[in-house]
This record gives structure tokens, sequence and C-alpha cells, in this order.
């Protein structure tokens, strides 16, 4: 929903993410945890939030007093409040590093997409960042945005504009890691200086003064150095460790001095909080999340073992703290089991400050998880990393978890009630160890198909992707099909290229499955084509409905194969296959009616005398059909609208088919004067009539859901649109 921009009434959502390691999937059980300090919160509104990203820097669970993984963990009575008034989640991966955690949330791309694979990598320009979408965006192109603190995503030259370059409004920080808390450089929109005062503390101040200034909706970036090394004695009005401080203490008992980082980062979080007017405070929804695991040297030993930390693709580098609290959280002092990501903020991000997307790159947003523990998630996460020690990937269920290395060697790890990951179960000839096993490569290898920059295969592929966002499909593909009455094999292209407005699809019009496999072959031989068709990112519904015709086709599928629903041929028109360009003469043939003869093969689909492959109904592919879960999009129509599968979840929360709002009408045709007599069987189009309000779906067989307007493909006619609810783009005009 679009929000007020006009009411500047300040809703506030902080963000806190702490570069932590975690050591697998909580119990659901915690720490008592403290009171929020206000006893009568003000109530949410509905004005514009802002919102505040914090990151810690290698904290991770076993340091987390909202888990219980640790006896030895840091008094934190602000964080402590934040996870009793929210939500805490089990279940959150980060990657086992700082720079990699980092480009991923910025850009909510796997590493992999982005090319930030190792550290210290460098974050190109040429991806969108979070910033810049916000900025972009229509619901939220109000907000101000700043980065505070470590950066550390220019690699390791001097770029000190990288912030800038990647749309960072005003950036006030460490550009690389620091070498000493209380003596480092700070860079401050590209110009550097020497500071001395503690960097908790100060980028800190630097966040609370720039909040100060602003009038408008605003998203601030604070990024927290510690606890990362040096490890260090924080001043003593931030924590309450008795420590002295010197040389050989700190390098006799790191763990209490890392310990008391994190004391100060948490006092520090309290200053920030309490700056916020109470109306801010009481609009404030705070993210709290870690980048990855605990280093080696002062991890709990009783929690991970050698080898296990940071750096590692184990729970101990990449399962780390989240917690969620404050305004649109109606689900106090609970803990969430779903599996979730840190590319997921990127979505979650842009939702919570208006956005209408669920998916957005490689993210999900969990947003609708705040205040609904109905709402379903991906039963999969994912994530990987490249360094000297460790090169691979790893992603989990609910119940197991598999590691691969570049090398090829496997690991697969239970995770019901055994966290400790020490028994490799990949040998395991059990039939649900197997099952688990396969489900999980398969998840992995539908992530990386697009690894090395190849055009992704997508041959008889079961879509998956729900975003209505042209744009998150934007990337190069192809696929093997065979004619198989005419025993040619062909090769599909696909290409589709999103310019910040619209997408484009270069296509030649090959499917990603085989064809023209009926009893009777095509009356035209399947050819490559070479078709270019353009749609908006942003599709408006239109004053008035456009009407189906054969001068425009009507949508382009995420196989690069084109729909094109009407017959060219009517009763009493030529010979009743071609001639009928009239599109006000009645009783035009129903190509999906198997007594007219239009040899359409097992995908409703056929060949045009140019060769063009095309669909006249549900293409039976690129969706499953499968009432488990809502169905993905398959395509676009011409006006710019997503074209579902079959499967959408109800107001009842039922996943079901879509229904038509057709019917055929009861009884005959009129005769004579070039009518046809006979029942209405669906022979002609003119045998179905619309009734509003008789299935699920309105007169061009779409309808809204979650806010936003999508055609279904559905059993019975029109089968995938009825006419077009936007306006086409000329592209789909027919080319004469």
């Amino acid at each position: 929903m679009l929000m007020s921009r006009t009411n500047y009434s300040l809703v506030t959502i902080l963000i806190f993410t702490i570069v932590s390691c975690g050591s697998g999937s909580d119990t659901g059980t915690s720490s008592p945890l403290v009171s929020p300090n206000d006893p009568s919160p003000i109530p949410v509104t509905n004005i514009q939030k802002n919102i505040l990203l914090i990151i810690s820097d290698d904290q991770g669970l076993d340091a987390s007093a909202q888990y219980t993984y640790s006896n030895d963990v840091p008094n934190t009575p602000n964080l402590n409040s934040l996870a009793s008034a929210g939500l805490v989640f089990a279940n959150a991966w980060a990657t086992p590093a700082c720079t990699t955690t980092r480009a991923s949330l910025i850009t909510g791309l796997y590493p992999h997409n982005s090319n930030v694979t190792y550290v210290p990598a460098i974050l190109t320009n040429e991806f969108q960042t979070l910033q810049q979408y916000l900025n972009t965006s229509s619901e939220s192109e109000s907000y101000a945005s700043a980065v505070f603190g470590k950066w550390h995503l220019a690699g390791g030259g001097n770029n000190l504009d990288h912030p800038s370059e990647l749309g960072i409004q005003y950036y006030a920080g460490n550009i690389y890691n620091m070498d000493d808390y209380f003596n480092w450089e700070l860079t401050v929109n590209g110009e550097v200086e020497t500071s001395t005062e503690y960097h908790t503390t100060k980028i800190t101040d630097l966040a609370i003064d720039w909040i100060a200034q602003q009038q408008g909706p605003w998203f601030t970036w604070l990024a927290y150095s510690a606890p990362h090394s040096p490890f260090h004695l924080p001043p003593s009005n931030l924590h309450s460790r008795q420590l002295s401080g010197t040389p050989n203490d700190i390098n006799g008992q790191p763990r209490n001095y890392y310990l008391a980082a994190i004391e100060a980062m948490d006092h520090e979080i309290g200053r920030l909080i309490d700056s916020l007017d109470d109306e801010q405070k009481a609009n404030t929804l705070i993210i709290y999340i870690g980048d990855n695991g605990t280093p080696e040297r002062v991890v709990d030993p009783l929690v991970y073992s050698a080898g296990h930390a940071k750096g590692s693709l184990y729970q101990g580098g990449i399962a780390v703290p989240l917690i969620i609290s404050g305004a649109d959280v109606t689900r106090e002092n609970e803990r969430e089991a779903q599996l979730v990501s840190v590319s997921d903020l990127f979505a979650t991000i842009a939702q919570a400050a208006g956005g209408s997307e669920t998916t957005l790159n490689d993210s999900n947003s969990f947003y609708p998880l705040l205040s609904d523990p109905s709402y379903a998630m991906p039963a999969f996460i994912f994530t990987e990393f490249e360094s000297a020690q460790t090169t691979g990937w790893t992603v989990r269920s609910q119940t197991h978890k598999l590691i691969r290395y570049e090398n090829g060697i496997e690991e697969l790890f239970s995770l019901v009630n055994n966290f400790s990951e020490q028994e490799n179960i990949i040998s395991s000839e059990e039939a649900s160890v197997l099952e688990s096993l396969a489900e999980l490569r398969d998840y992995a290898e539908s992530i990386l198909q697009t690894t090395d920059g190849n055009p992704i295969n997508i041959t008889d592929a079961i879509l998956t992707n729900q975003s209505d966002n042209c744009a998150n499909y934007a990337a190069s593909y192809r696929a093997e099909a065979t004619d198989v009455n005419r025993s040619l094999n062909f090769e599909g292209a696909l290409i589709i290229d999103y310019d910040g407005s619209s997408c484009t699809f270069a296509t030649n019009a090959i499917p990603n499955h085989h064809f023209n496999d009926g009893d009777q072959g095509f009356p035209n031989s399947v050819a490559e084509q070479d078709d270019t068709f353009e749609i908006s990112a942003t599709p408006a519904i239109a004053n008035q409905t456009t009407p189906l015709s054969l001068e425009i086709d009507n949508a382009i599928l995420l196989n690069g194969v084109k729909v094109d629903i009407l017959a060219a041929g009517c009763f009493g028109v030529g010979d009743g296959k071609v001639g009928c360009n009239d599109m006000q003469q009645p009783w035009r043939y129903d190509p999906m009616h198997a007594a007219n003869g239009f040899r359409i093969d097992s995908h409703n689909a056929h060949s045009q005398p140019d060769g063009t492959y095309h669909y006249h109904g549900s293409p039976f592919a690129l969706f499953a059909d499968d009432s488990s879960k809502a169905s993905p999009v398959i395509g676009f129509a011409a006006d710019g609208f997503p074209i579902f599968g079959s499967y959408f979840e109800d107001p009842n929360q039922v996943v079901r088919k879509a229904t038509t709002s057709y019917r055929l009408k009861i009884g005959n045709r009129p005769e004579g004067n070039e009518n046809p007599g006979g029942s209405y069987d669906g022979s002609f189009r003119d045998d179905y009539e619309y009734v509003e309000g008789l299935g699920d779906l309105d007169e061009c067989n779409g309808m809204k859901t979650n806010d936003n307007y999508r055609y279904y493909i559905t059993d019975g006619f029109p089968y995938v649109l009825g006419c077009f609810t936007g306006t086409p783009h000329q592209s789909f005009n027919k080319r004469d």
C-alpha cells in the first residue's frame, strides 16, 4: 500500500544487524528477557516509517543472551528488552564473513549473483542497492538514506567514494576494518579525518545527529565494528566487566574483552533508542541480525567445536541471531522457527517501507511474519563462501543440512535434536534421509544454475518465483526441445533485460519442452524466430478493458513462447480455418475444442504459417499441478500484469485452483442466416458467457491477490486471458 508522503510525524523502523555465528536450530526456549521500560506504548499509526539498520560485527549465537546455547554471554538489557517485546528467529542464516553478508543484504543477491563470494571482494555499481531501490520505488521514493560505520564493500583498495558510487546519499564511518577503536580513520562523504573517539560511541553520535536533522522518512544503516577484533577494553561506563585492559590480560582472556565490546554496543543501542521522542519510539520497528559467526579465538568451546566458527559453513559460521521488535510486530515474546536468510532483509525492508513486492532478486520478504505466524516462507535456505580454508555452499531444510565443497566432498547433517554437526550421515541408506538429500541437492542446483554467467537451463523447468515484478526474472535462459513428429532437435534462447522501468524479452520462440507430439503433426513446421516484446515493470489498470484481437499477441511466457489465444477461423467464413479477420464476426472457433481439429499438441500449442510456436491455452508447463503451494509466475501479459499458474491461497488460507467466471450457455445456438445451430458445447467462443462472481476471476481471467492484479491459468475457458485489464504494449502488435 502506498503510504502518506505528506504527514511527517515519523514512524521509525530500527533494524539492528549483528555479525554473528550460531550453532543451529534453536529449541524455542530462551533466557528470561527484560521487559520494555515504557509500560504504555503510543499506538502505531499508518504513516510512513523510518528504517534504521544496525550491524554488529562478529557476534554469534554463543555470544547472544537471547539464545540458550551458552552460559557465558554478555549483559545486554537493551537487546533483551527488544526480544521480550518482539520476535526472536531461531533459524536465520548469513554468510560466514562480513563482506559477503553485507553484499547480500544490500543487493538481495546470493554471493555468486553479486560476484561477492570472498573477502575482500568489491561490490560493483552494476547492481541496484537497497538504498537505490527505496529511492526509485514510488512507495518509498521520499526516503532519505545514510550509512554509518563499517562499510567493507570496497575491496582492498582506497576508494573512499565507494558508498556514493553505490547510491548512498550520506556516508560517515570506516571504509575498512580498524586497527584501533580509539584512533581510526573516519570518512565522511569521501573526505577522511582521524577520530580519537571510541568507535562504538562515535558512530552512534553520528547517527543520532543525522536522524535529528531529518524532516521526512529515512533509512539509516548503522554498522558497528564491535565486537570484531582488535579485542580491547571499552570505556568503563559502557560495560559491567572487571578487566585491566593490559595486553597480557587481553591475550589471556580474549573472550571477556569480546563480550565487553558487545555490552558497550548494547549500551549505545539503548542511548540511540532513548534519543528518539516518544512517538518515534512507539512507531519503531527494530530488526537485529548477525552477519557471521563468532571468531574461533573467542568462540565458546562448549557450543562449537574447532573449525565450526566464523569462516566455516557449519552452523557456528552462518547461523545468526535475528530479533525483530516494535511497530508492526504483534507477536511479542515469541520465537519463530521458519528459515530466513540475510538476503531476505532486502525485500523485508522494502516491504516495511511500503512496497508491495514480496520477492526481490534472491530475497524473500518475511515482513508478514511479524504479525502472522501462519505466513509461509520457502522451505529451504542457501548460502555460500570462498576462501583459502573453505570454499563451497550449503543448504538446509527444517530437518537436514547439506554442505558441498568445491572438491565435490559432501557432508549431510540432521538438525533434529542435533545441532553439533558431528555425525555426517551422507552415506545413510534410510529412505527419509535419501529423500531429504535429493531435495537439498535439487534446491541448491536451482540456486546455482546462474553461476559463471552462463544461460540458465530451463529445460522442463518447474518455476517457483512468485514475484509480480518482471525485473526479478532478468537473465539469460536456454532450453533443449525436440519436435517429436519431425524428429528434430532445437535449442531455445531467451534473454530478459530490465532497464529500470520496463522489461524486454528477446526470444527465438522455441519452448523449453518437447512439442508437436500430437496424433497429427503441425500443418506448419516450427522455426526459430527473432522476436522482442516489451512490458512495463509497473503496469496499471486501465479505465476500460481491451478485448483480445488478431492484431495483438496476448502474452509472453518465461520460456520465451508467446500466447495467442484466438483462432483466425469462424463458422461460415472461407474454410473455417483462416480468413476471419473481422473481430465483430460471430461464432469464432475455439482452438481448444478437440472437435475443431486445430492440431494442437499436448501443450495446447501449434505453429503459425511463419513457424512461430505459440500457446492457445494452458501450456501444461512451467508450474506444478500441485495444491500444496501457490503457483509461480509463468509469464506476463501484453499489458504487463503477471500470469500465474492455477493455484492460489484463498482468504481462508486454502491453496486451490482459481476458478473462471465463464460458463457454457444453456440450450441451442440460433440456426440459419450463417448461424451454426446445434447445442452450446464449447466449439465456439460465443458458446460461453461471463457471469460476474461465478468464480474467483473477472472477465479478463484475473483478480487482485495481495493487492496486486494477476491473471491465472484456468482449466476452463478462457484458459489464460479473456481480455486485457491494462493497456497492451505496442511491441505485441503483430507484424504484417
